[in-house]
Formats: structure tokens, C-alpha cells, sequence
């Protein structure tokens, strides 16, 4: 019989199962949502319970149940598993169902290493206390609240949670709004902002605003020079950009193409895609801030020698020490080639050792360049039908939603 069962405290102490205590959670947690029933969750959770079951246990057990009804018919089971959540992670925090202040939130986090210090004194706590409005954590569905408790609320080091969400937005506010004349004034308004979910901050400023590593840019580009040092440097660029939590575009268009020469010996190069296998395993090993994987995009100019193996790194079949399946590929276009695809002409690739200029030029500068280089006898090159290539990227584009397309004149112009 259910009335025989026994729960474990949080503090290990045990005692009768008190039913009324979980129906208090499960009527708040539906009031107010159509389509849902506080009998309906109650009766399917209990099937779970067993002798000597966690309180933890109960609210899992609460919340898996509540998830496993969401449906197409009954959506708002979405909010139910959301409020339950957030009681659970309410007791993990305070140790109860609500907020504390600010400034305990605050010298917490410092304890912990967590938040940085010196931000606090610039502001009237009280103030901002009065604007944190915790209700608005009901806007959270489950998908929501689960992403921001796996991903940006801190947590100490034994990785039990510090945060509340009004709180971290609030922080992030704060962090936004430190330099402004009146930061008290700025800092409510970027918090009413961000929290009725208005704006949403990005990934780096949602994990790293208000903590001790403030680094807040969502993507950064760079350029691997042609020789094997830029190349290895590069990399640890890379390596620390991921790590502090940036996405990446990096340009390998200078790369020497397969074939090329070594100190002067023909068909000694690797090409590019060797050290693109190496930005690949970067990309695996380097996560941002251990919140989401490396985020990494190659770019390659469309006349470059390597650039029919560089269409294929993603694709399924083939040699697989030429695929990268974490990269980003991403096809660096020139009008030229456009307008050679619309005239049905050839298009030449080139190695980019016999004429590195090509990278650093656009518009009418390029143009003149590649058709001089592409009338020069000194200069090895390949002719393709621009038509055949442009069918290739389409249908590797259309298979896996890459290689990315940008338009480099355009961009430049822009």
C-alpha cells in the first residue's frame, strides 16, 4: 500500500511519504495550463515510487512523467516538466522554493570563483532586487530550462548549481550595463530586455557575462599563412579561440594544393585536406567552454587546385582519411565564376604557391589577375567546365547543407 512507503530526506533523514507535500507541486505545477490534469500526473508518477525513494527521486520521477506526455495535442505538458524542473532546481539552490538576495547570490558566486569580483559595488543591490521579477520563470518551456541548466547557469566545483535564471540574467545585465552613467537604470532595462525573452544574448555572453572570464564575441575569422609554422600556429589559435567559446571561419585558400612543390621538388604537397583532418580533430577536442562542440568553418576559394576533394569532406562515401565530418566547409566565390557558370565557359584552378595574389584581391583587381595568370604558359593549371563544378557543390549542398556558399566580390563591396 502507498501510505507504507518511505521517503530519504535530502539530509538522509527518512520518514512516511507525505502525499500532500507532492500535491502541492503538482497543483502548482499545472495551474493555470489547459489540456493538462494534476490527477492524470499524479496517478502515472505514482506506479514509480518505491520503498525508501529520494525526494530527488520523486521530482525526477515527476518531471520524466510530465515529459513523456508532451504531444502535438497536449502541449502544454511542456510547462508542467518546466515548473517541476525549476522546483527541483530551486531546492538545489536555496534549499527552497524561491529566490534570495542579489548580494548572497553574489558573494556565493565570488566564494566559488565563479563570478568576478569588483561588479557588485557599482550598483544599488536593493534596487535591482526590487526590478528581479521570478515569475517569469514560467516562460521557460522544458527544452528551455534543461538547455540553460545544462549549459550557462554556473555551478560550483562539485557541480551543483549556483544560479537561478533571473539571477544570471540579471547578472549579465549588470556586467552589460557596468561602464553606463546611471548603471542602475541600464542594467533594469537590459534585464527587462532579456529576460520577457525579448532579446536573448548569444552563447558566449550567456555562459561567460558576470564570470571570471568575460569573453563575450560569438565568432572570429583568421588565415593560415603557407608555411608549416603558420600552419601549426593556426591551430592553437584555433584551439584557444573554441576553448573561450567562439565559433570559427579560417580561411586555408593560401595552402599549397596537392602536387605542389617543396623546395623545389614537384608533387611533394599534401594539399589541403591533411590539415584540414588536423582543424577536424581540433574541432573534436577543443569544445566551447564545455557547453557545445568546436564550431569550425573552412573556407576555400573557388580556383584553387584542391578544390574538388575540399567539396567532398563531408560527404558519406569515399576514402575516409579524406573526410572531415565536424568541419564546416564553406566555398569562397568570385562574380567571375558566376559569370563563367551563365556563359557555360571553363573555369582554371591554380595552386595558390605560383600566385598567392589572387587571395588578397577582388572585382575588377582579381579578374585582371586570373586571366593573366590563366594565359601565362609558367603557370601550372587545371581546366574544368565552371558548369560541372557549380553542379557538384549543388549537389553536395543539396545532400548535407554544405558546403556553406559565400560570395566573396559581395562581401568585399559590402
Amino acid at each position: 500500500m502507498l501510505d507504507t512507503i518511505t521517503v530519504t530526506k535530502r539530509n538522509g533523514r527518512i520518514e512516511p511519504l507525505d502525499i500532500s507535500k507532492i500535491q502541492k507541486h503538482t497543483h502548482a505545477a499545472v495551474e493555470g495550463l489547459e489540456g493538462v490534469s494534476q490527477s492524470e500526473l499524479e496517478v502515472d508518477a505514482k506506479i514509480l515510487f518505491k520503498d525508501k525513494i529520494t525526494t530527488e527521486e520523486i521530482q525526477q520521477t515527476l518531471i520524466k512523467t510530465a515529459v513523456d506526455k508532451i504531444d502535438v495535442d497536449t502541449p502544454n505538458w511542456t510547462f508542467v516538466a518546466a515548473r517541476l524542473f525549476l522546483y527541483d532546481l530551486y531546492h538545489k539552490v536555496t534549499g527552497w522554493t524561491g529566490y534570495k538576495k542579489l548580494e548572497d547570490y553574489f558573494i556565493q558566486g565570488e566564494k566559488e570563483g565563479k563570478l568576478i569580483c569588483g561588479i557588485k559595488e557599482k550598483y544599488d543591490l536593493a534596487f535591482l532586487d526590487s526590478h528581479i521579477k521570478p515569475e517569469r520563470d514560467l516562460q521557460f518551456n522544458y527544452l528551455g530550462i534543461k538547455t540553460l541548466y545544462d549549459r550557462y547557469l554556473l555551478k560550483d566545483a562539485n557541480n551543483h548549481p549556483i544560479e537561478l535564471p533571473q539571477h544570471m540574467f540579471m547578472a549579465i545585465a549588470m556586467f552589460l550595463a557596468q561602464n553606463e552613467t546611471d548603471c542602475n537604470a541600464w542594467a533594469v532595462k537590459f534585464y527587462d530586455m532579456i529576460s520577457s525573452f525579448e532579446v536573448i544574448c548569444a552563447t558566449p555572453t550567456l555562459a561567460n557575462a558576470r564570470t571570471t572570464r568575460h569573453q563575450l564575441s560569438s565568432c572570429f575569422v583568421g588565415s593560415t599563412p603557407d608555411n608549416i609554422e603558420g600552419i601549426f600556429d593556426a591551430y592553437k589559435e584555433m584551439a584557444l579561440l573554441s576553448k573561450y567559446g567562439g565559433g570559427i571561419g579560417w580561411d586555408f585558400s593560401r595552402v599549397r594544393g596537392l602536387g605542389s612543390y617543396i623546395d623545389g621538388h614537384k608533387n611533394a604537397a599534401g594539399g589541403v585536406v591533411p590539415f584540414l583532418k588536423i582543424a577536424n580533430d581540433v574541432a573534436i577536442a577543443v569544445d566551447q567552454l564545455g557547453t557545445r562542440k568546436g564550431a569550425i568553418a573552412t573556407y576555400l576559394e573557388i580556383w584553387h587546385n584542391d578544390i574538388n576533394d575540399f567539396i567532398d569532406l563531408r560527404k558519406n562515401s569515399g576514402e575516409e582519411r579524406r573526410r572531415t565530418h565536424d568541419l564546416f566547409p564553406a566555398v569562397w566565390i568570385c562574380d567571375l565564376f558566376m559569370k563563367r557558370v551563365e556563359a557555360n565557359e571553363f573555369w582554371t584552378l591554380f595552386d595558390p604557391y605560383q600566385c598567392p595574389e589572387l587571395t588578397e584581391l577582388y572585382g575588377e583587381a582579381f579578374e585582371a589577375k586570373y586571366i593573366e595568370y590563366e594565359q601565362s604558359d609558367s603557370i601550372l593549371k587545371t581546366c574544368v567546365l565552371a558548369k560541372d563544378l557549380w553542379k557538384k557543390i549543388l549537389t553536395n549542398y543539396f545532400e548535407s547543407g554544405l558546403p556553406f556558399l559565400c560570395f566573396k566580390d559581395n562581401a568585399n563591396r559590402a
